[in-house]
Formats: C-alpha cells, structure tokens, sequence
C-alpha cells in the first residue's frame, strides 16, 4: 500500500533497513516506497549515517531531503517544553524533537525504530503521524 503522506526516515529505521531479521515483504515494502521517491531524508539524518559505518543499500543523500526549518526548530523546543511538563524528557535526544518537528512541518509521516518517537507521539500534541519500521525490539 502506498502512503497518504510522504515518509521521513529516521537513522533508528535506516540502520535496519540491511537488518535479515526486518520481514522480507516489509523490506521490499520500504525499497518500493524508495524507489517511487516517497521516502524523504532530512539534515539530522545525513548527520547520523555519515559517522563512518557501512549504510545499508540506499545512500540517504539519494533521498529527497525535508530541510530544517524556523518553525521546526521552535516546533522542536514546544516539543521538549510539553514532554518535560510531565517528566518524560530524560533519555530523548534532541535530535529526535527536531527529526519529528520537520516530519510535522512538512506534512511527513515519521518512520523509525525507536521508542523515543512512540513517546513523543503519545504524550504530546505532535502532528505527524509515527510509523514504526518493524514492533520494537523484533529486530537486531
């Protein structure tokens, strides 16, 4: 099935896209989406993957790039602000408020596999939809 919305990738996701325990239909799912140019990538993105370990498949250069903007990065502190009014902050990155404000700013659906984004979608106002590459924990 195709996406209503385009997909922000998130290095969580990204880094197991090559994972042999990732569902073969699900991959090829993802690779199809690739490929129609549905799935975006985002400066934070370039910045994780180009620390020095082997990508997967896709370079995410490749990717049509969702670019950081004023309003993410105060959608991205708004973010943070809510998640600390109820003592759920600690342990997210701030990297992870600002990947989720531009998925919001930009009409994006935010794959990943990080229990983080579950957090922020479910004890804030956060806009964008999450949609996890594969349930948590199910892959190496």
């Amino acid at each position: 099935m195709t996406p209503a919305r385009p997909l922000l990738l998130d290095a969580s996701a990204f880094w197991r896209l090559a994972s042999p325990t990732l569902a073969s239909d699900r991959r090829s799912e993802v690779a199809g989406w690739i490929a129609r140019g549905i799935v975006h990538s985002s400066t934070p993105l370039l910045l994780e993957t180009r620390a020095g370990r082997l990508p997967p498949p896709v370079d995410p250069g490749d990717l049509p790039l969702l670019w950081i903007t004023e309003r993410a990065e105060r959608r991205a502190t708004e973010l943070q602000q809510q998640l600390r009014a109820v003592h759920q902050q600690l342990g997210i990155p701030p990297l992870d408020y600002l990947i989720a404000a531009i998925a919001e700013d930009h009409g994006a659906t935010l794959l990943h596999y990080d229990g983080d984004f579950e957090r922020l979608a479910s004890r804030t106002d956060l806009r964008a939809p999450v949609e996890l590459l594969a349930p948590l924990g199910s892959l190496g």
